[in-house]
């Protein structure tokens, strides 16, 4: 079982635009190129952006496939807090569908992300990139697995 992890932006191009467009098209072939390698666990953070988006597309992708399996590496309990009453929504609706949810720490601390997205790293031989932003944790993460040797599809 080969194993490939999300990160990405919390800030996402509006739906209905080229750009949203062009991302769900850059994540369905880069999921599909994961595929082919012999991904078949997915690992997403569970953060609003991005990371909801990636775990919806292999939910929607295990109707198809079942082979497929999700778990979703939470930082902290509480995670979805001060997330939009949708986004709050969906990340439930994400966590009740997922095959695991692994909650790393009961309460919020400075640095839990981090040791979040270097679990999933580890736990994880590919990584799909969406990064825009130099300073930013997702392009951290996807430093993070690149310097562990991972096979890293930015899109």
């Amino acid at each position: 079982m080969k194993a490939c992890c999300f990160t990405g932006h919390r800030e996402l191009p509006d739906a209905g635009t080229e750009a949203y467009s062009a991302l769900i098209a850059a994540l369905e072939n880069a999921v599909a190129d994961a595929i082919a390698e012999g991904c078949d666990r997915f690992i997403t953070g569970g953060a609003k952006g991005f990371d909801l988006l990636a775990g919806e597309w292999i939910l929607a992708s295990k109707k198809v496939d079942p082979s497929l399996s999700l778990a979703v590496y939470v930082p902290h309990r509480g995670q979805e807090r001060n997330f939009s009453p949708e986004d709050q929504k969906r990340y439930r609706a994400l966590l009740d569908a997922a095959d695991e949810v692994l909650i790393l720490s009961e309460s919020y601390y400075p640095g839990c992300m981090r040791v979040r997205n270097a679990r999933m790293v580890e736990d994880a031989q590919y990584c799909i990139a969406y990064v825009r932003k130099k300073p930013s944790g997702s392009a951290q993460t996807m430093r993070m697995a690149e310097a562990k040797g991972r096979n890293v599809l930015r899109i």
